[in-house]
């Protein structure tokens, strides 16, 4: 029925159909992100477009609480290029630790994503990032992602 539809509609223009027309499915708007959480192992299935932060609480990943969510516009942190005149993340509760080779593909941190991370209380690494800065995309499948330990945490 769509097909004879999104037919009807380009035969009065001129974009033709040279094929059959198919919705994109679920599957391929999701990817799988393997995280090692206090010596755990999860795989966890993610959609494309959306932070990691929000796949890994919609998943009830302990350790990584999150509580700013992002900050007041996480959407504008999320889109590419940013939009700079952002708050930006404010607490860092959403601290990981991404594996190579992604890490090296991944767009550097925001300088808001940087003030946050140097100023926390526990180790950064060079592969640190912001869980709810990061927008996942179809390369990221199968992703590995570490969750540190942080004993200031109220939610472990």
């Amino acid at each position: 029925m769509l097909q004879r539809i999104v037919r009807f509609c380009f035969a009065h223009g001129s974009h033709k159909p040279t094929g059959p027309i198919y919705a994109p499915s679920v599957q391929d708007k999701m990817i799988y992100i393997n995280v090692y959480n206090d010596g755990e192992f999860e795989r966890i299935p993610a959609y494309v477009g959306e932070s990691l932060l929000s796949a890994l609480r919609r998943f009830n990943v302990t350790n990584i609480p999150g509580d700013c969510e992002g900050g007041e516009q996480l959407d504008s942190m999320l889109e590419n290029p940013i939009q700079t005149n952002t708050f930006g993340p404010s607490c860092g509760s959403c601290h990981i630790l991404i594996q190579s080779p992604w890490i090296e593909k991944i767009r550097d941190p925001f300088y808001l994503e940087e003030l946050v991370i140097n100023r926390q209380d526990y180790p950064v690494a060079k592969h640190s990032r912001l869980a709810c800065a990061i927008k996942l995309e179809k390369w990221m499948d199968e992703m590995e992602v570490s969750i540190p330990i942080n004993e200031n945490s109220e939610n472990m």
